[in-house]
């Protein structure tokens, strides 16, 4: 990983990187790298992007003198805007210096100066989406350039044509089979390529064709040469698909800037957000001060941690600071609606339907605030209209499942659910909804499968554990279900663990292990008492079922044995037979509440006082 503390020529350098980068991404027609990476350099202070760093700055003129006119240059070279060094200056060009023809231009770009005609035109029909027309128009290219937008073109062109040829829309697995014979060619075409773009496009060939291993090494390769491309680091992350992977991937990539930002990408896939991947985000946020992006995924660290008060203000600030971000609305949305603020809610999906209301990740926050309206027919509606725009938009797969549970619709919902697991089978909301979909159907088999899925993806999740320990609680598969219940503690809240803690009592209880029931109602009460009976989200129901349970423990023998056995047992022992002093103020609390157990616990009291009143007389 970067040293936070980056040396000003490194940040210089790094300006001139990008403005490299971002002119050939906008070339070859990859716009949402060339957008990421437009955003990262306007986040670099100014002082590292202006004069007189910039390469077509003047010289700096004396304060008494008129300024003149910069001399004229020749034109430089594609790509060619770096500074010439002098003495004192960093080195603009790292590595080797690059052969150049007789007219100064870089021997590599040579193809693409003397195509810049047809490649200007070809860049206009795909701008128009006419891709067919420009793989015909570059058939005989040589440059860099126009050989990866001609082959841009045809897998653009492959993954329309077998979207149109689909029966339904949403039926990805068909998707798949319909890309095969229009991609396999071009993949073989793409064999022997060494350019870090044409990788990148064979890696997201690969992808396509769920050839993993091969895609993974192709987009390796790329961002190794060219490691300003996020969409391939972005295509990259979608294959890790665990913490052991993604570490041995690290290992394999140069220590960078942009390492880290895959870094924290790869660790939020995961749903392993902690404290490492909140300083990652400190130390960029050093280098990039005004990145809106890296402020947004440190609201996205909160809310995968579950504080929404803090994430909530975190997505505040990032609206703020940019009011038409579209990139993490929805996931805003899902926190909003799980906050139960569906005015908050309404607010924010009324103003960006009034921006864009085209967008995958609007259409998602409309779903989101109609399901908070119970009104789950509409809320479908705009999620089958968001994956219309974007089909594979997970969210939207994972949420429309959710309505098909409302529904009771269990085998609309699986379907979803599944389609989201062909998209990214990280996706542990879409295991978890599997589960509850089987469930639902009464098939506890299959459900106890993929909520043992979710917990492998969520291991410190309160929800899944407790998922999983409920069916086998309806299977009678107790110790089973102690087991996932005690795993579910691990990752509870304040509100979550005084009812595992009440239900763990009682399946030990069930299964006739008293004394590990009475444990639990302990634990209940030391909880309770820690926070001053405040704020651990229990009742005084259930506290009065821990202090009547453990004030009959305490009374057991006081209940079963006669006055002479418990005096011989006494005499046996050498000590009292149970916290009868205990026992005793837990029931008087009980007493004057009004809760179920009230008369069980009088009755207790006046056997209490009936063994006092006999001590006293027989003392």
């Amino acid at each position: 990983m970067p040293s936070p503390t980056m040396s000003p020529d490194a940040k210089i350098q790094m300006a001139h990187d990008l403005r490299r980068s971002i002119r050939e991404l906008r070339d070859r027609g990859l716009m949402v790298s060339a957008k990421w990476s437009s955003e990262l350099l306007a986040a670099l202070p100014k002082e590292y992007r202006q004069a007189p760093h910039l390469p077509f700055s003047p010289p700096p003129q004396p304060h008494n003198l008129p300024s003149t006119s910069p001399p004229i240059h020749p034109r430089p070279s594609i790509g060619d805007f770096l500074p010439s060094p002098g003495p004192g200056s960093f080195n603009a060009e790292a590595g080797p210096s690059r052969g150049r023809t007789m007219h100064g231009i870089e021997i590599e770009e040579e193809d693409d100066i003397l195509e810049e005609d047809e490649f200007q035109l070809a860049r206009g029909y795909f701008d128009l989406k006419e891709y067919d027309r420009v793989v015909w128009l570059l058939k005989d290219s040589r440059g860099s350039r126009s050989k990866f937008l001609k082959y841009y073109s045809m897998y653009l062109s492959a993954d329309r044509k077998a979207q149109e040829s689909l029966p339904h829309f949403l039926d990805t697995k068909e998707e798949r089979l319909a890309l095969y014979p229009a991609l396999s060619p071009l993949l073989t075409e793409l064999n022997d390529e060494k350019d870090p773009y044409l990788l990148y496009l064979r890696g997201l060939c690969y992808m396509r064709l769920d050839k993993r291993p091969p895609a993974l090494k192709c987009l390796a390769d790329s961002v190794r040469m060219k490691p300003y491309n996020w969409s391939a680091w972005s295509q990259m992350a979608q294959l890790v698909y665990s913490a052991d992977m993604f570490i041995s991937l690290k290992e394999e990539l140069p220590s960078s800037t942009m390492l880290t930002f895959f870094a924290i990408s790869c660790m939020l896939d995961l749903h392993t957000a902690t404290e490492l991947v909140m300083s990652m985000i400190k130390e960029l946020l050093e280098i990039f001060p005004d990145s809106v992006h890296l402020k947004a995924q440190r609201a996205m660290v909160y809310y995968h941690m579950r504080d929404f008060e803090t994430a909530e203000k975190e997505f505040d600030a990032v609206q703020a600071a940019d009011p038409f971000r579209m990139e993490e609305v929805d996931i805003y949305s899902n926190m909003l609606y799980v906050m139960n603020k569906q005015a908050k809610l309404g607010k924010l999906a009324h103003e960006y339907a009034e921006i864009d209301r085209n967008r995958a990740e609007v259409c998602c926050l409309i779903g989101n605030y109609y399901s908070s309206r119970a009104d789950h027919t509409k809320a479908i509606t705009y999620f089958k209209r968001s994956l219309m725009l974007n089909r594979e938009y997970l969210p939207a797969w994972t949420l429309m499942g959710h309505e098909f549970v409302e529904l009771k619709n269990s085998h609309a919902a699986i379907e979803a659910y599944r389609k989201a697991i062909d998209v990214n089978a990280k996706d542990y909301r879409a295991w978890y909804g599997l589960g509850q979909a089987y469930e639902l159907l009464d098939m506890p088999m299959y459900a106890i499968e993929y909520y043992n899925q979710a917990t492998s993806l969520r291991p410190y999740d309160c929800r899944m554990w407790t998922a999983l320990a409920t069916v086998y609680e309806n299977l009678k598969r107790l110790p089973d279900a102690i087991l996932a219940h005690t795993r579910a503690l691990l990752g509870a809240d304040r509100i979550q663990t005084p009812t595992i803690l009440l239900k763990l009592a009682s399946l030990h209880f069930t299964l006739g292990q008293i004394e590990e029931s009475i444990g639990f109602h302990r634990k209940l009460i030391a909880l309770n008492e820690k926070f001053n009976g405040n704020g651990i989200g229990i009742g005084i129901n259930e506290l009065s079922s821990s202090y009547l349970s453990i004030a009959e423990f305490e009374m057991r023998d006081l209940l079963l044995l006669s006055e002479k056995q418990e005096k011989k047992q006494e005499d046996l022992n050498g000590k009292p037979l149970g916290d009868l002093i205990l026992a005793s103020q837990y029931l008087e609390k009980i007493s004057i509440s009004n809760s179920p157990q009230r008369d069980r616990a009088e009755e207790l009291l006046r056997i209490l006082r009936i063994k006092e009143a006999k001590m006293a007389v027989d003392l």
